[in-house]
């Protein structure tokens, strides 16, 4: 392709991306589902992109993708919200990952007749929701503030633990490792945790400070974007949770004021609305990329698993609908949103990253798993993004009716 053409190429794709936004506003038509099909149509029928010639750069955008929606999605987040949200994110982040995990590798073994520690591998990949789908979805659905935030919460988790537990397995299976793993799985997940929490909070409130010398300045912006990518660096780098330290740090910067008067401190600074303006756009213009990209990875080569796949993506959202009601109890609130919690299951990617990474390790039906994701990455999104406007209107509808009833005020 000549300079022009990826340039006009890119014009097409903003603004589809553009239209697919603005329609979703207006009418609840699934964006995600258009560029999917701009990806597809652009690599696979007119052979407008090579795919081969875009896989290069897989790591990038996946990277770049995670690190930005992340951190707009802090900003985006209420502390006091997410604060009140976090106890049952983390149950239904580790209980769905848990469930998903089992019924995958249980139909993997069964209907594919796999070997066990295969199964489990791939029911790790895609035992979990994508913060990168999960976010920009949610984020312009008409849900209520407590829903956004426990499944913008949930997905930061279980992009982070999709891949050390995967990881794990991979590094057992490839070690020809015996024994108990879930001691080691553990640790590495905590100390992740730990490592992306620690430095996304210090830096947050370092940088608050930071910031308060250099209000106005044009460019502020820019630099925050810079030191971002320098901390989600040192971060990986030290073998922690870049996904965690991303959603902390934009947590910390979006709430400044609320943290100020949390710890009794007086030097901070609220993020002026050009800033979160600027986050915001970065933001739609890394999405456009992602999905077109994904949609441009979409493969039929394997024909052979395409219906068990689709059945795989049905099975985890006959999970979803068992662990929500159950993380739900003794929150009408919840229950009543259902529906939404439940279709929100968008597999993306932390499960395209370590199928890949499954791929070149050389295990029994290693380049099978790339295929087999990302059909069920394809599948869970179309049942995401149909499921947002089916579902938000009988929420609102249902939430209604329970503010009518005084009925919303329940435990948390």
């Amino acid at each position: 392709m000549t300079a022009a053409q990826i340039l006009g190429l890119l014009g097409i794709l903003f603004i589809i991306g553009f239209i697919g936004d603005y329609l979703f506003k207006k009418i609840s038509f699934p964006d995600i589902l258009a560029l999917l099909a701009l990806g597809y149509v652009a690599g696979h029928v007119l052979h407008i992109v090579d795919p081969a010639w875009v896989a290069p750069a897989a790591p990038i955008i996946a990277n770049l993708s995670l690190v930005v929606i992340l951190f707009n999605g802090g900003l985006g987040l209420e502390f006091s919200q997410a604060r009140a949200s976090a106890p049952r994110a983390i149950a239904l982040a580790l209980v769905g990952i848990g469930a998903s995990m089992i019924a995958a590798a249980a139909f993997v073994y069964y209907v594919l007749d796999w070997e066990l520690m295969n199964s489990l591998l791939l029911g790790a990949i895609v035992g979990g929701t994508s913060p990168a789908i999960v976010m920009p979805l949610i984020g312009r659905a008409k849900v209520t503030p407590e829903i956004s935030s426990l499944l913008n919460m949930e997905s930061a988790l279980n992009g982070a633990l999709v891949i050390v537990i995967a990881l794990v397995i991979l590094e057992v299976m490839t070690a020809g490792a015996t024994g108990n793993i879930g001691p080691a799985i553990a640790k590495a997940i905590g100390m992740r945790f730990l490592i992306g929490l620690g430095i996304g909070g210090g830096a947050g409130f370092a940088w608050l400070w930071v910031l308060t010398f250099i209000e106005g300045e044009l460019y502020d912006d820019i630099l925050t974007l810079a030191v971002l990518f320098l901390l989600y660096l040192a971060v990986e780098s030290l073998q922690g949770s870049g996904a965690i330290f991303a959603l902390v740090f934009g947590l910390i910067l979006g709430n400044g004021m609320d943290f100020a008067r949390f710890l009794r401190t007086k030097r901070t600074i609220e993020i002026h609305n050009a800033m979160m303006k600027f986050h915001s756009q970065i933001s739609f213009i890394v999405k456009t990329f992602f999905f077109a990209y994904l949609g441009l990875m979409i493969t039929f080569d394997e024909p052979s698993i395409i219906v068990p796949s689709i059945i795989l993506s049905l099975v985890l959202l006959a999970v979803r609908f068992i662990v929500v009601p159950a993380i739900s109890i003794g929150k009408r609130s919840l229950l009543a949103n259902t529906g939404i919690l439940a279709t929100m299951l968008p597999r993306g990617l932390s499960a395209a990253v370590v199928a890949e990474i499954a791929a070149s390790s050389g295990i029994p039906n290693a380049r099978l798993y790339p295929e087999i994701v990302t059909v069920v990455i394809a599948t869970t999104v179309i049942i995401s993004a149909v499921g947002i406007p089916l579902f938000a209107r009988k929420s609102r509808r249902e939430n209604s009716e329970t503010r009518e009833r005084g009925g919303t005020s329940n435990s948390p």
